[in-house]
């Protein structure tokens, strides 16, 4: 049997509207899963008015955005620079396509009283998957955190604050929260060549209803292995299904063309959803069946989505959270 360790390993006090708060990942061993936790009591007093939820609201927005960097060893064949670099929003979505289709949000329930005066204890763990669970051998993509691969490792987490969780809350508040990192880690022989995974999100705006829009964020380079993309609707980004109608992705090695209804059905069928959870604005493209070399490149993808935009120009928009892997070279 692996060695196996698995540990909640650093934590920082959080502090709103910070650029970033860092955190050192310690090396050794392979990385199968790892997890940005938000733990403490927030306080909120004063004020009149709750506001209006954005997004997932609280208090996932409290966290703008989560960032892996990775500093390669001297003469390592990995790839440097961000290794995932994503919004809470993504990796939370993508985590329930992993529970069954289940959203996991804090871990009580809560939701800091919808912005109303209170206290509240939150606990919150946003996951973040390195060991793809849609594939037969799982931990080909789990991340090498040996010193001879990367001599460092860094989580780097920017901070929102209560008005980004309800936009026009007028309140005081009082976070007495620290950020956590935690991760399951094994002692594995890697793959040869080996691969490391690249995790992102970028935003789609939808300028204008648009029956072949282009995606210029996709990334050009690595190969793909899914594709989630969230449809969010308006100023306060609602998950909606009036935005997307069709996705079509053509390549040397895939051809995809389905409507919104025909990516839902299959993600119900493949079991990516459960029927009793609300789905809307949820689209998911698995593009391996299980096997990594089913994984298509990224460089020549002609990707057009036949979209709408309800609210009007510049207002609604795609994120499109993309899992992909490099040949580490000379590995």
């Amino acid at each position: 049997m692996a060695y196996e360790n698995r540990k909640n390993r650093n934590q920082a006090p959080f502090l709103p509207n910070m650029s970033a708060i860092t955190l050192d990942i310690p090396p050794n061993l392979s990385i199968l899963q790892g997890r940005v936790i938000l733990v403490g009591t927030v306080t909120i007093t004063g004020g009149t008015t709750n506001g209006t939820q954005v997004g997932e609201g609280a208090p996932m927005n409290l966290l703008r955005r989560i960032q892996v960097i990775g500093n390669p060893a001297a003469g390592s064949p990995y790839p440097g620079g961000r290794l995932v670099d994503d919004t809470p929003r993504a990796l939370l979505r993508y985590a329930q396509m992993q529970h069954f289709g289940k959203m996991i949000g804090e871990l009580s329930g809560s939701t800091l009283g919808s912005g109303a005066a209170g206290v509240y204890p939150i606990y919150i763990s946003i996951p973040i998957y390195w060991a793809d669970t849609t594939l037969r051998n799982q931990v080909q993509t789990s991340l090498n955190a040996d010193l001879a691969a990367y001599e460092s490792l860094q989580l780097q987490v920017s901070t929102g604050a209560l008005t980004d969780c309800f936009a026009g809350n007028d309140r005081t508040v009082v976070y007495s929260l620290q950020l956590q990192w935690d991760d399951d880690r094994v002692d594995i022989t890697r793959s040869s060549p080996d691969v490391t995974l690249i995790q992102e999100d970028h935003e789609l705006v939808i300028q204008a209803a648009n029956t072949r829009l282009n995606d210029a964020g996709l990334p050009q380079d690595g190969a793909f292995l899914s594709w989630s993309i969230f449809a969010e609707q308006g100023a306060y980004m609602a998950l909606s299904d009036a935005l997307l109608n069709k996705l079509n992705i053509d390549g040397v090695s895939y051809s995809f063309e389905e409507f919104a209804q025909d990516i839902r059905q299959k993600m119900y069928d493949d079991e990516w959803l459960d029927p009793s959870q609300n789905a809307a604005g949820l689209y998911h493209v698995d593009m391996t069946n299980g096997v990594i070399q089913n994984s298509n490149p990224a460089t020549g993808l002609l990707v057009r989505y036949d979209v709408n935009n309800p609210s009007g120009a510049s207002l609604d928009a795609l994120r499109v959270f993309t899992r992909r892997f490099y040949i580490a070279q000379g590995s």
